[in-house]
C-alpha cells in the first residue's frame, strides 16, 4: 500500500479514528478520554496532540541533521511521526465537522487555479491535468452537492 496504489483514504482513516476513538488508554491503562468519540478534548487540546507531534517530528530531524541517526533510522521514525500528525489531524477535523478528504481537494484546486497550474485533483479521486481551453471546475456541482448532502446526514446522526 503506498501513494503508487489504491492506498488509504480519508474516508477510511475517519471511520478508523472514529472506531478506535473509544479504545484509547492513557500511560496508566485507564481511559484516555471520558466520551468514547473524544469530543472530551476541545479544538485547543487537538490541536496541542498535532502541534506535540509535529514537534517530535522536528526533534527527529534536528538529531539526524547533526547526526544521531542515520537516514535509515531517521525514516523509519518520521514516518510514525507524521503519521500521527495525519490521525490526530483528521480528529480534528471531525470534532470541526469538516470532510478533511474533501477540503483537502477543494484547496488544492483552489491553489492549483492561483498558480496558474494545470493539475487538480477530480471528482473521481485522481489526479488529472486541465487543458488550457477547459474552463471545467476542478470538482464538478453534482460532486459539491453530494459531499455536502453526506455531511448533513452525518451531522443529523450526531
Amino acid at each position: 500500500m503506498g501513494y503508487l496504489t489504491n492506498g488509504l483514504s480519508f474516508r477510511t482513516l475517519r471511520q478508523a479514528n472514529e472506531q478506535r476513538m473509544p479504545h484509547f488508554k492513557n500511560k496508566k491503562g485507564l481511559p484516555a478520554h471520558t466520551e468514547a468519540d473524544g469530543s472530551d478534548w476541545s479544538p485547543a487540546q487537538w490541536l496541542q496532540a498535532i502541534v506535540g507531534e509535529l514537534g517530535e517530528y522536528a526533534n527527529l530531524r534536528k538529531k539526524f541533521e547533526r547526526g544521531d541517526f542515520d537516514k535509515a533510522e531517521f525514516d523509519k521514525e518520521a514516518r510514525k511521526e507524521l503519521a500521527d500528525v495525519v490521525c490526530y489531524l483528521d480528529i480534528l477535523a471531525k470534532q470541526l465537522n469538516i470532510d478533511l478528504g474533501a477540503a483537502v481537494i477543494e484547496k488544492f484546486n483552489e491553489v492549483s487555479l492561483r498558480v496558474g497550474s494545470p493539475v487538480y485533483i477530480g471528482d473521481d479521486d485522481s489526479c488529472h491535468l486541465r487543458s488550457a481551453k477547459e474552463d471545467k471546475p476542478a470538482v464538478s456541482l453534482e460532486y459539491a452537492i453530494k459531499r455536502m448532502n453526506e455531511q448533513k446526514e452525518k451531522l443529523g446522526k450526531i
